[in-house]
């Protein structure tokens, strides 16, 4: 639940939003701004639920903020804080669907008491809207797409073995008890002298063959999908012992019919090709790519047929186990995880080099995690060289090593070199969106209203991000720096001989009273008192 406090006097704006312990009672303080346009910008932008908001304001009032949130967003809890007790004003606010209307001054518990109403509120309120039975309702709708997005997923072996049996089981997907046979459909090349469609309108071609291959598997045991790059993609399956040889031959009937029917109804061929059987879900992805192979074997056979694959069937390897780890791994580098890395890193070399592989397996696994981490290096877009430093000419002769024990040291030392890359990057830039604030704050200190909104929206940066990384870098809230840097730039000032009401404005305050009383609370001296002898 986010709470927005609206206040143009700095010292209430500072007490109602960091004098008291929101997060205790489950609401965050989305921020604390000093009119009413600013506090319109901060709902738009953010997902504002609560806003306690006082009455006469520069710009726009809390009840011109109270009437606008009613009709843009009523969905938003007001609470009316102000110092005018008058019957028209809390007329109004009942007009205006203003919640409570409290009257300064309010302390800090009568806030709060109101706040957490307006909460109670706005979660029954989303309760109904999110009802268990509407929930339940949008799920069952959304449920074919969820499938279909795990199937293609689950083809093109995108899921460890732990995502595809808790994914499975998420969506309501039995996965054992099954034997899988994938098959991969294309349409065939147009001839030149086809004059019904475009060079450009293959993917409408496609996309008939996916939708007619539906309707022909609609009522049999089959999974119909179309993958990434258009090609239609069929995951056949069958009871676990059922007689591998009649359901071979029940499929490449099902495909003969098809691929007449395509003939029939688009007057052109498609081909068929098909994989292995498998009863190991963790293997269909395997099967799946030869079953695209042997469509491939077309260019050779001819158009308008069905081609089985007829090498090796797939087998349980090692390369399963270390595809589920390079998942772990990248994991573990990103988020510099030492202790997962060593957990990992033994397990690399139980698998490698356990008494039943042979060295080359060991050898092709480490040229594996070599491949891997290149890959981490280049998706953040920097290169080899400039990320390992040092450690680079010693990752490039990753096959100079000679002994187990030296392969776990390399291992450690390039999983830590990118790791610690990576960290280092993400604080330099972290520093840097901070610079880029403090340095906007100094160049427009003389603006009264300096809120860390209006400063994220000048810079383009989204809100919660300029505020997460601020209070990260910093260790303190942005209007605690906002205050620093004003009242060391009045200090600064008054002491080259600058006038109090000059000073005061040149750092954002156009009271010079409650700059003065700001400026003594602050430093324990009067301004006037800085530049007497």
């Amino acid at each position: 639940m986010k709470l927005l406090v609206v206040e143009d006097e700095f010292q209430v704006r500072e007490r109602i939003a960091y004098g008291i312990a929101w997060a205790d009672y489950e609401i965050e303080m989305a921020g604390a701004v000093g009119n009413g346009r600013e506090a319109v910008a901060a709902v738009e932008k953010d997902c504002i639920d609560l806003v306690i908001t006082d009455i006469h304001m520069p710009d726009m009032s809390g009840l011109e903020l109270a009437k606008v949130l009613k009709q843009e967003y009523p969905h938003v809890k007001i609470i009316i804080l102000t110092g005018f007790d008058h019957f028209e004003y809390a007329r109004d606010s009942i007009d205006y669907g203003v919640l409570k209307y409290l009257v300064k001054p309010a302390e800090n518990e009568v806030v709060l008491e109101a706040v957490l109403k307006a909460k109670q509120l706005r979660e029954q309120e989303l309760g109904e809207i999110h009802h268990l039975a509407m929930l339940q309702q949008r799920w069952i709708e959304h449920l074919p797409h969820l499938k279909q997005l795990f199937y293609k997923n689950w083809l093109n072996g995108r899921l460890s073995s732990w995502e595809l049996e808790k994914r499975s089981q998420e969506i309501g997907v039995s996965l054992a008890g099954n034997i899988y046979l994938p098959v991969t459909l294309d349409m065939d090349p147009i001839a030149e002298a086809e004059d019904r469609f475009q060079a450009g309108e293959r993917p409408l071609i496609q996309y008939s063959l996916y939708n007619i291959t539906r309707d022909v598997m609609e009522d049999t045991d089959g999974i119909v999908l179309q993958d990434d790059d258009g090609l239609t993609a069929v995951i056949f399956f069958a009871p676990t012992g059922a007689e591998v040889a009649a359901f071979q031959r029940k499929v490449n009937q099902l495909l003969g019919r098809l691929l007449s029917t395509v003939k029939t109804c688009l007057k052109l061929t498609a081909s068929a090709g098909i994989g292995t059987c498998v009863e190991d879900p963790a293997l269909l992805p395997i099967a799946y790519k030869m079953s695209r192979m042997a469509l491939q074997e077309r260019i050779v056979l001819g158009n308008e047929t069905v081609i089985p694959y007829r090498n090796d069937v797939p087998s349980k390897t090692p390369w399963l186990n270390i595809t589920d780890l390079e998942k772990e791994i990248e994991i573990a580098v990103e988020t510099g995880n030492e202790s997962k890395r060593s957990e990992l890193i033994r397990h690399v070399m139980a698998i490698g080099f356990s008494p039943d592989h042979p060295i080359a397996d060991a050898k092709e696994m480490i040229l594996r995690i070599t491949a891997l981490l290149t890959r981490i290096v280049h998706s953040h877009g920097w290169s080899l060289r400039e990320t390992l430093a040092e450690d680079y000419n010693d990752f490039m002769n990753f096959n100079q090593l000679l002994a187990k024990e030296q392969l776990v040291e390399w291992l450690h030392r390039m999983m830590a070199r990118i790791s610690r890359s990576i960290s280092e990057r993400r604080r330099s830039g972290t520093h840097v969106t901070v610079s880029e604030i403090l340095a906007f704050v100094d160049r427009h200190l003389y603006e009264e209203e300096l809120s860390l909104y209006f400063v994220a929206e000048k810079l383009y940066m989204n809100y919660a991000y300029a505020s997460r990384v601020f209070k990260e870098v910093t260790g303190s809230s942005f209007s605690d720096n906002v205050l620093r840097l004003r009242m060391e730039k009045a200090k600064e000032l008054l002491a080259a001989g600058c006038k109090v009401y000059e000073v005061a404005e040149r750092v954002g305050y156009k009271n010079g009273n409650y700059f003065s009383r700001s400026f003594q609370k602050y430093w324990g001296i009067k301004p006037s008192e800085i530049y007497k002898p």
